[in-house]
């Protein structure tokens, strides 16, 4: 064990030897704080023993036991509502009569808005502690062009401010987004990771949720002032990022890894105490990361590329083109694109307010699932499914009738069904157990990258598939779909492995024994 040494009270950085601090160094640094093991016997603090964070739970005793992380997984996620209510009400203020009078163009007799512009406003918003504080800024800024666009001279000039302010607060939710996935992989334990990930397509939902009631309520105001209160409820979103960012406590993994050890004690004690030793999750923690240094892996992006860590990345980028792959960019405009297909505008929105509920009560039920079956299953028979879903939309469409709007309305809350409680939750579980620790903030990163411009190609694709004005295919879009998601099938059986209930450590020796993809259920049980 190596030499005690004296360090200053504060939260000076400590040499790069402290990352191999025993227990013992660890009590010294913060003696106040001595929680006895659950059996009441002194800790030794080997990695062996001190592994409560690694324990495998049911869901309601892991939640009893883990209350201080499960609380603040919920927090983390409330940020992400901000991310679907900006997916909703960019995809449907499109439909609000009184925004088409003012953005749009006369075509056969109706308003539309032309395929360009359409393309542009859904594709460019994807492009783009401290990381949630500055997304929050910058969302506050991005959402006052959105709200002025309308009182540019003439129509181009709205529609371009317009075009700039989506696209900053594409970015700004992005930021937010990656930030809120980082931070929950790295800090819940092994027997909540699978249920505190589902929280973010839960959370997503709710924000579509309540940003399909706003665009219902305001379809139905005279004048400009309507959409302007959804733009302006975007203010109120922003804040909550900021106001997170104040009150949690910074990821114990980052600390550790930043080599600030007395920080990285008060952070643990604030996620874990008193119901878990904090020493001894963070000596677990640090095991992991010194295990993964030894290997050589850096917390960089070229890290990520290489060795066994480029397949370990490659899953993870995956997981994140997951919802682009199932349609999740077209269900978002479900609104826009039942009305192209002849439903009106206000059942169009009673129509995807329906499907976003069932959404969220289909993500309610994955939560459950999540804590109990295979991540690799759930993808697999849920997409099988919506590759079933989708060619019956796109069939569909070869004899369009009246009663066409209602069947691919039908079918796209089924997919939303499926896809809820299973691919979708699945996706967040893959994307945050995959990665080595180390590598967990740049994967993440690429991950949101992969996300925004996956979603960014989508939706500028999409206008010019289903618009009347471009490809018009009506409801054989969901042939597109349909192959996408056959894509997706593909990619998962081949490359997705299974790491249910594994810990890190189990996960970093899998990857390095290099096993088959069908062999990681089975290793070592």
């Amino acid at each position: 064990m190596p030499k005690q040494q004296q360090y200053p009270a504060g939260d000076s950085k400590l040499p790069a030897s402290t990352s191999s601090l025993g227990f013992e160094q660890i009590e010294m640094l913060s003696p106040e704080i001595t929680p006895p093991s659950r059996s009441g016997a002194p800790r030794s603090g080997t990695v062996e023993e001190v592994a409560e964070i690694d324990e495998p739970l049911p869901l309601v005793p892991a939640l009893r036991r883990f209350s201080k992380v499960a609380g603040y997984c919920l927090a983390m996620s409330v940020a992400i509502i901000g991310w679907g209510y900006d997916l909703v009400v960019v995809g449907s203020i499109v439909s609000v009569d009184s925004f088409l009078r003012d953005y749009g163009d006369l075509y056969e007799g109706d308003l539309i808005i032309p395929s360009s512009w359409l393309s542009l406003w859904l594709g460019l918003p994807p492009v783009g502690r401290t990381t949630l504080m500055i997304g929050s800024t910058i969302s506050a800024v991005a959402v006052s062009f959105i709200f002025f666009s309308h009182l540019a001279s003439d129509q181009t000039n709205r529609r371009v401010i317009l075009t700039v302010g989506l696209t900053v607060q594409g970015l700004s939710v992005g930021m937010i987004k990656t930030t809120a996935v980082t931070y929950v992989s790295e800090n819940a334990p092994t027997c909540l990771r699978g249920p505190a990930m589902v929280l973010f397509p839960t959370f997503t939902l709710l924000g579509q949720l309540v940003g399909a009631i706003v665009v219902f309520v305001v379809n139905g105001v005279e004048g400009p002032t309507g959409y302007l209160g959804a733009f302006g409820s975007q203010w109120v979103l922003a804040l909550a990022p900021f106001i997170l960012a104040c009150l949690m406590p910074e990821s114990p993994a980052y600390l550790v890894r930043k080599g600030y050890e007395e920080r990285a004690l008060k952070a643990a004690t604030a996620l874990y105490a008193p119901k878990v030793d904090p020493r001894g999750a963070l000596v677990r923690i640090r095991a992991i990361i010194e295990e993964e240094r030894a290997m050589k892996t850096e917390a960089s992006y070229r890290a990520c590329f290489q060795g066994t860590n480029r397949r370990r990345t490659m899953i993870v980028l995956l997981a994140y083109a997951m919802p682009t792959l199932f349609g999740l960019d077209l269900l978002s405009n479900a609104s826009y694109f039942l009305k192209t297909l002849g439903m009106p505008s206000g059942q169009a929105l009673l129509t995807m307010i329906g499907g976003i509920v069932a959404g969220i009560l289909a993500n309610a039920v994955g939560i459950w699932v999540a804590s109990r079956a295979r991540r690799r299953r759930m993808a697999l028979l849920s997409l099988s499914a919506t590759v079933a879903l989708w060619t019956a939309m796109g069939a569909s469409g070869f004899r369009p009738s009246g009663a066409t709007p209602w069947l691919a309305a039908g079918l796209m809350v089924g997919v939303i069904l499926v896809c809820g409680v299973g691919c979708w939750p699945a996706s967040y579980v893959i994307a945050g157990e995959t990665s080595a620790l180390v590598l967990r903030a740049p994967t993440q990163g690429l991950g949101g990258c992969v996300t925004h411009v996956s979603s960014a190609a989508a939706a500028i694709a999409l206008p010019y598939i289903f618009n009347p004005d471009a490809g018009a295919l009506g409801a054989r879009s969901g042939l597109v779909y349909s192959g996408l998601c056959a894509l997706a099938l593909a990619a998962t059986w081949v490359g997705v492995p299974e790491l249910q209930g594994r810990s890190m450590l189990e996960i970093d020796h899998m990857f390095e024994l290099r096993l088959a993809t069908r062999k990681f259920g089975g290793w070592g049980r």
